[in-house]
């Protein structure tokens, strides 16, 4: 007869029970969704690193965009699988316009949200402004602003870095002379 002491029995039972909790949790939970789409290395024209893009594009199986334009604004909506996630605007404003007044009018964004590069720059988790600096040859009597936001929350330094990377691609497209001469 083998002697079983209060101790071993404790240990067994500990054993059995984390064996238990393991195989129930990997029975239950399912596999986190994955993206079969590939990233975009640009947003409706405007190229950007797809390094970049990618930490605010949720998981999906298809991805479009949509390109649309008014007076003083460009739009890009990206979709995926046919819901609106990300959005993104070129806006021509007044010269003297601050990043707080254009985070105090977009979506995702406010102007007591965390600020960088001089103030030129306010972002969150679901959304940022960034001023575009045009190249001299611009109107000196405007600014263009990026704005950027998202359906669903991102790292805040996801959205930081993006905004950054899209305001600077911005001004070496066409857009600043495009919305100046507007």
């Amino acid at each position: 007869m083998h002697d079983i002491s209060e101790g071993g029995i404790r240990s067994a039972v500990s054993l059995l029970g984390a064996a238990l909790l393991v195989g129930l949790t990997a029975s239950c939970s399912s596999p986190s969704p994955s993206r079969e789409y590939a990233v975009p290395g640009d947003v409706c024209g405007t190229d950007v690193a797809r390094s970049v893009l990618e930490p605010l594009l949720p998981a999906g199986q298809k991805i479009s965009a949509e390109a649309s334009s008014a007076v003083g604004v460009e739009r890009c909506r990206i979709s995926v699988d046919g819901e609106i996630v990300f959005s993104s605007a070129v806006e021509k404003h007044d010269a003297n316009t601050t990043a707080n007044d254009v985070a105090s009018s977009a979506y995702g964004v406010d102007p007591a949200d965390a600020s960088a590069d001089g103030g030129h720059v306010v972002y969150s988790k679901t959304g940022a402004v960034g001023l575009v600096e045009c190249p001299a040859s611009a109107s000196a009597d405007s600014s263009i602003w990026a704005t950027v936001r998202t359906s669903h929350e991102v790292k805040a330094s996801a959205m930081r870095t993006f905004v950054e990377g899209y305001a600077a691609a911005v001004a070496e497209s066409d857009a600043c002379r495009d919305l100046t001469a507007r």
